[in-house]
Protein backbone atom coordinates (compact mmCIF):
# COMPACT_ATOMS: atom_id res chain seq x y z
CA UNK A 1 0.00 0.00 0.00
CA UNK A 2 1.48 3.54 -0.86
CA UNK A 3 0.95 6.37 1.39
CA UNK A 4 0.41 9.95 0.33
CA UNK A 5 2.80 11.49 2.30
CA UNK A 6 2.12 15.12 0.16
CA UNK A 7 2.14 18.13 2.70
CA UNK A 8 -1.21 18.59 3.88
CA UNK A 9 -2.87 22.32 5.45
CA UNK A 10 -6.42 23.73 5.80
CA UNK A 11 -7.58 27.20 6.96
CA UNK A 12 -10.22 26.41 9.54
CA UNK A 13 -10.52 29.72 10.99
CA UNK A 14 -12.19 31.78 9.56
CA UNK A 15 -14.15 29.38 7.55
CA UNK A 16 -15.08 29.70 4.32
CA UNK A 17 -17.72 32.33 3.31
CA UNK A 18 -17.21 34.63 6.10
CA UNK A 19 -17.37 38.14 6.31
CA UNK A 20 -14.20 39.63 7.67
CA UNK A 21 -12.67 42.49 9.29
CA UNK A 22 -9.75 44.01 7.88
CA UNK A 23 -7.77 42.69 10.86
CA UNK A 24 -8.54 39.20 11.39
CA UNK A 25 -6.90 36.03 12.70
CA UNK A 26 -6.22 33.14 10.92
CA UNK A 27 -5.84 29.38 12.04
CA UNK A 28 -5.14 25.75 10.80
CA UNK A 29 -3.41 23.06 10.48
CA UNK A 30 -0.81 21.83 8.17
CA UNK A 31 0.86 17.84 8.38
CA UNK A 32 4.01 16.75 6.70
CA UNK A 33 5.33 19.90 5.77
CA UNK A 34 9.27 19.52 4.69
CA UNK A 35 12.04 21.25 7.11
CA UNK A 36 13.23 23.11 3.78
CA UNK A 37 9.54 24.70 3.39
CA UNK A 38 7.78 27.33 4.45
CA UNK A 39 4.24 27.58 5.38
CA UNK A 40 2.65 31.24 3.37
CA UNK A 41 -0.57 33.04 3.73
CA UNK A 42 -2.17 34.67 0.65
CA UNK A 43 -4.58 37.05 -0.52
CA UNK A 44 -5.55 36.43 -3.88
CA UNK A 45 -8.21 38.66 -5.99
CA UNK A 46 -8.34 37.98 -9.76
CA UNK A 47 -5.32 36.32 -10.50
CA UNK A 48 -2.60 38.27 -8.38
CA UNK A 49 -1.26 37.47 -5.03
CA UNK A 50 -0.24 39.45 -2.17
CA UNK A 51 1.46 37.16 0.51
CA UNK A 52 1.26 38.16 4.44
CA UNK A 53 4.28 36.33 5.39
CA UNK A 54 5.50 33.64 6.84
CA UNK A 55 2.75 31.41 9.45
CA UNK A 56 4.88 29.65 12.51
CA UNK A 57 3.68 26.09 12.95
CA UNK A 58 3.83 24.66 16.23
CA UNK A 59 3.01 21.12 16.60
CA UNK A 60 1.03 20.32 13.50
CA UNK A 61 -0.72 23.65 13.96
CA UNK A 62 -0.53 27.58 12.74
CA UNK A 63 -2.38 30.80 13.87
CA UNK A 64 -1.06 34.37 12.75
CA UNK A 65 -2.67 37.76 12.22
CA UNK A 66 -3.68 39.09 8.59
CA UNK A 67 -4.30 42.80 7.97
CA UNK A 68 -6.17 43.23 4.25
CA UNK A 69 -5.50 46.81 3.62
CA UNK A 70 -6.64 46.06 -0.04
CA UNK A 71 -9.64 47.14 -1.77
CA UNK A 72 -11.05 44.30 -3.34
CA UNK A 73 -13.67 44.53 -5.75
CA UNK A 74 -17.07 44.01 -3.88
CA UNK A 75 -14.80 43.56 -0.82
CA UNK A 76 -14.64 39.65 -1.89
CA UNK A 77 -11.26 37.58 -2.04
CA UNK A 78 -9.79 34.38 -1.50
CA UNK A 79 -7.36 33.42 1.60
CA UNK A 80 -4.97 30.84 0.63
CA UNK A 81 -2.28 28.83 2.27
CA UNK A 82 0.80 28.36 0.26
CA UNK A 83 3.69 25.99 0.90
CA UNK A 84 7.24 27.59 -0.63
CA UNK A 85 10.57 26.45 -0.60
CA UNK A 86 13.78 28.28 -0.15
CA UNK A 87 14.01 30.31 -3.50
CA UNK A 88 9.70 31.38 -3.39
CA UNK A 89 10.42 32.64 0.50
CA UNK A 90 13.23 34.84 -0.99
CA UNK A 91 11.30 36.17 -3.45
CA UNK A 92 8.37 36.81 -1.06
CA UNK A 93 10.70 38.41 1.87
CA UNK A 94 12.21 41.01 -0.96
CA UNK A 95 9.01 41.67 -2.55
CA UNK A 96 8.05 42.37 1.25
CA UNK A 97 11.24 44.58 1.70
CA UNK A 98 10.73 46.42 -1.24
CA UNK A 99 7.11 47.29 -0.40
CA UNK A 100 8.38 48.55 2.71
CA UNK A 101 10.86 50.73 1.17
CA UNK A 102 8.58 51.96 -1.62
CA UNK A 103 4.72 51.59 0.37
CA UNK A 104 3.82 49.67 -2.75
CA UNK A 105 2.77 46.05 -3.04
CA UNK A 106 1.76 45.53 -6.67
CA UNK A 107 0.51 41.99 -6.95
CA UNK A 108 2.45 39.20 -7.64
CA UNK A 109 1.10 36.61 -10.73
CA UNK A 110 2.60 33.81 -9.07
CA UNK A 111 5.15 32.30 -6.26
CA UNK A 112 7.77 30.40 -7.61
CA UNK A 113 7.80 26.73 -6.65
CA UNK A 114 4.50 27.74 -4.57
CA UNK A 115 2.13 25.09 -3.96
CA UNK A 116 -1.56 26.02 -2.60
CA UNK A 117 -2.40 23.29 -0.12
CA UNK A 118 -6.15 25.45 0.45
CA UNK A 119 -8.47 28.21 -0.25
CA UNK A 120 -10.82 29.99 1.12
CA UNK A 121 -13.38 32.52 0.01
CA UNK A 122 -13.76 35.83 2.02
CA UNK A 123 -15.55 39.10 2.05
CA UNK A 124 -14.65 42.47 3.78
CA UNK A 125 -16.83 43.05 6.84
CA UNK A 126 -18.67 46.21 5.73
CA UNK A 127 -18.19 49.33 8.01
Amino acid sequence: MLFNRKPKGRITRPSDGDAVPRRFRAQGTVSRLPDDQHLLLVVQVSGLMWPKGDVPVVDGAWSTEVHEEGSPPGGRFHLALYRVGARGYEEVVAWLDRGQATDSYPGLRRIEGGVRLHRIRLRLRSR
